[in-house]
């Protein structure tokens, strides 16, 4: 058994009683781009999972039908635009992506690519996109992608702050944070944004020294690496966190059913361990 699994079966403790139900959903990159809409969220619904974070161009009539009739949502769109010189529109595809989500639970998760971008230019999509948003009723976070723009958790706390929208938070994403910090850093990072974090993604990983973006090890299914994951979920519950936390799948080659079976088996486990 890996170390993973026995320090989040034995040493969590995870004091409290009041603890928080977190909803729990998943990445569509979990799932081969051929596998049936209907498809996948049959499978998440089975599993247990409140629904799915996919991309616009994934988003289709089909996935969100199945969406409502297995009773899931599609809980944060992943956007990824890029910061680029001049007066940038919105893609037509992004623009109708968040029109359709109207009157959902869901958060736009905004990624911002080409990390030459200047804070400038960033800021001016960032406000493009939140008032979309806004007009929707929908919230967007801001996703810290290593080599984007918008590359770590101090970057987009500072483009956050200099964009000042009221419906603009910050997110968390552990393989992205492990592969540029130094691990220690994770319980005073979380705490310096407790206030405007919305969104946390988790997934198993080994402890890597940092500048080491090798995403076999830092992407796992939950419960699998030598990093104590049980560090992210009980700094969570000291700051009060009761929002959305999202399983990054990417590239894990097991079958979706089985990893994402082990991850929620993990999930109930962590859980489990708070209370």
């Amino acid at each position: 058994m890996k170390l993973g699994v026995l320090v989040m079966m034995g040493i969590l403790g995870l004091a409290g009683s009041g603890v928080a139900e977190r909803p729990f959903f998943a990445f569509d990159n979990a799932f081969d781009k051929s596998t049936p809409a209907e498809e996948q969220v049959a499978l998440l619904k089975e599993l247990g999972y409140d629904g799915i974070c996919t991309r616009p161009a994934h988003a289709t009539d089909e996935l969100f039908a199945a969406i409502d009739k297995h009773g899931l949502e599609i809980s944060a769109p992943y956007v990824v635009l890029p910061v680029r010189e001049g007066d940038q529109v919105l893609p037509e595809g992004v623009a109708a992506h968040l029109r359709k989500l109207k009157g959902r639970q869901t958060i736009v998760w905004l990624g911002l690519s080409n990390a030459k971008g200047q804070d400038d230019q960033a800021v001016a999509i960032i406000r493009k996109v939140c008032s979309l948003a806004e007009e929707n009723g929908l919230e967007v976070v801001l996703y810290p992608h290593i080599n984007f723009c918008s590359d770590t958790v101090a970057k987009c706390e500072r483009l956050r702050a200099k964009a000042d929208c009221s419906n603009l938070g910050l997110s968390l994403t552990l393989c992205h944070f492990l592969a540029q910090n130094d691990h220690s850093e994770l319980e005073s990072t979380i705490k310096s944004i407790a206030a405007h974090l919305q969104l946390v993604q988790i997934s198993g990983a080994d402890q890597l020294p940092p500048g080491n973006p090798d995403w076999k090890r830092l992407i796992q299914p939950l419960g699998e690496g030598d990093f104590d994951v049980g560090r992210v979920m009980k700094t969570l519950e000291e700051i009060g966190y009761d929002g959305p936390m999202n399983l990054q799948c990417y590239s894990i080659p097991p079958p979706p059913r089985k990893h994402l079976a082990a991850s929620m088996q993990a999930w109930k486990a962590l859980n489990q361990e708070e209370k």
